[in-house]
């Protein structure tokens, strides 16, 4: 969902108002959706999860068609290489998953709303504000966006988690298959995640794909802890290779990129050796990510030096302290939704 145009909006006095609306709007969208597709996985029966699929990817068509791609409410610049945007699309998808999962979602979306809204729209402010008033202080305003987006949304998921009660799933829980088999899932899914994402020609082309492999997760639950763990550590590496090797040009594309795959099939691993322990994979993958964000710091053009940077140190800092949040947290994947 793009907002590279909303947030040029926020920092500009004579459309602050446009923006913050914008980006509030577009935050709220994204808490809402990932509120109500956390709630189809507590129950991931294949007819609900096909069902929510198909209402998702055709309410998303449908917003796109009716409002975004006509531009009849338009969050970017129509002057300056006009942005397709989708926010409409995401608004229906949410709506109409929360009307076929039940009630229990309704009750996730809306805090998720709220806090999408507060977290994306004051965040926006936050760095729209800083940019008019203090131009002169070459600080990472994005970053604190991001961040006050991040505390919200985070605290919005909390809040709903410890409101609600998780429903019985009823099925036993499906034995791992040889380590082969998993690891050979694990590659193709992936590549059939990102495959279908970059060359289907549609604006919501990640959700299509995002919304067929969660119907093909209730049928290879195994495959589960690849989705939530695996992919998102390769695609934090391959961004990483993009930067080592087009936006830094700090070398050749291919051993980057081959790192990079090399590096993930490491990654899936132990996430097969750890499995039972979300606590460890959890603390793993948030260390993985911050490495991400170090390492960029690290090989930028202006040198090693730019390392020395207080968000570059936030982020670490930010990490330890959810490292010592989570002590103790290891090897309770049965914890109750709000038992904490």
């Amino acid at each position: 969902m793009t907002y590279g145009q909303t947030v040029g909006f926020i920092v500009k006095a004579e459309t602050f108002w446009w923006g913050f609306l914008g980006l509030g709007l577009k935050g709220a969208i994204w808490g809402a959706l990932a509120g109500a597709v956390i709630v189809m996985g507590f129950t991931p029966r294949t007819r609900l999860v096909a069902c929510g699929a198909a209402a998702m990817i055709l309410a998303t068509w449908a917003g796109w068609k009716l409002v975004n791609e006509p531009k009849v409410i338009y969050f970017s610049n129509l002057l300056d290489r006009p942005r397709p945007e989708i926010w409409a699309g995401f608004l229906f998808a949410s709506l109409a998953l929360t009307r076929v999962v039940g009630s229990l979602a309704q009750r996730w979306a809306l805090p998720c709303f709220v806090g999408g809204f507060i977290g994306f729209g004051v965040g926006g402010a936050i760095q729209g504000l800083g940019r008019i008033y203090t131009p002169e202080l070459n600080l990472h305003w994005w970053k604190y966006m991001e961040f006050f987006f991040g505390l919200c949304f985070g605290w919005a998921l909390a809040w709903a988690m410890a409101h609600s009660t998780a429903p019985a799933d009823g099925e036993a829980e499906e034995p791992p298959p040889a380590w082969w088999v998993e690891m050979g899932g694990a590659i193709m899914m992936a590549g059939a995640l990102f495959a279908v994402s970059w060359q289907l020609d549609v604006r919501f082309a990640f959700l299509v794909a995002g919304s067929l492999l969660l119907v093909v997760l209730t049928r290879l639950r195994w495959l589960a802890r690849h989705v939530a763990y695996s992919v998102t550590f390769a695609a934090v590496a391959l961004d990483l290779a993009r930067y080592w090797s087009k936006e830094y040009q700090r070398g050749p594309a291919e051993p980057a990129y081959g790192m990079a795959v090399l590096a993930s099939l490491g990654f899936a691993w132990l996430v097969r050796r750890w499995d039972g322990d979300p606590g460890r994979m959890l603390n793993l993958l948030m260390w993985a990510c911050v490495g991400d964000a170090v390492v960029k710091f690290a090989i930028h053009p202006n040198g090693i030096a730019n390392l020395v940077d207080h968000v570059a140190a936030g982020f670490v800092l930010m990490a330890v302290a959810v490292s010592w949040m989570m002590r103790g947290n290891h090897d309770r994947p049965g914890t109750a939704l709000g038992a904490n």
